[in-house]
């Protein structure tokens, strides 16, 4: 009886260790696309503040707080282009990733919205790189880019162009 369960031990053993050597030898599963991870600031102005949100019921509006102090967002690609070929994002809230930054139809103000609609709830955002840096967010679905005022407390909103507003986002 003992040398059956030595024999068992053993083998359970050599199967464990032969599961755990499969990595090493080259032979791994795939897994999704690691999104990447950070806050939304202004990349202009003096203040750098930070998107942010009372809490993610969806429609509440998105407001500027202070730097690094805002909501945490995954950068997940869709996995397309536009406007030029640039591709298009999805900025997806870590706390819950069902709810992303969106604009509400008919509006200007950004808000939390659905993910799973994509164009349909506003929710796709192509990035467009800048070259001292950051990225300006184009909302495909309503042609609007996303913007501050640079104000502390202030929503977050689309706009066509503006005089006064800042466009430009960094540390996503």
């Amino acid at each position: 009886m003992r040398r059956l369960l030595r024999r068992r031990a053993i083998t359970m053993v050599a199967a464990i260790i032969s599961f755990a050597a499969i990595p090493a030898a080259g032979i791994v599963t795939a897994s999704p696309a690691q999104a990447s991870t950070g806050f939304l600031c202004n990349g202009n102005g003096n203040n750098h503040y930070c998107a942010d949100t009372l809490d993610l019921s969806y429609g509440t509006h998105l407001f500027l707080t202070i730097p690094a102090s805002g909501a945490d967002f995954n950068k997940v690609d869709q996995h397309f282009t536009c406007c030029g070929g640039h591709e298009v994002y999805q900025l997806k809230f870590v706390q819950d990733t069902a709810r992303c930054v969106g604009v509400a139809a008919g509006s200007t103000a950004v808000t939390v919205r659905e993910c799973s609609g994509g164009n349909s709830t506003n929710t796709n955002w192509a990035e467009f790189p800048q070259s001292g840096g950051g990225v300006q967010w184009f909302n495909n679905p309503t042609n609007q880019w996303l913007a501050s005022d640079n104000h502390l407390g202030h929503g977050l909103f689309v706009t066509f162009g503006c005089t006064g507003c800042f466009l430009n986002w960094f540390d996503i």
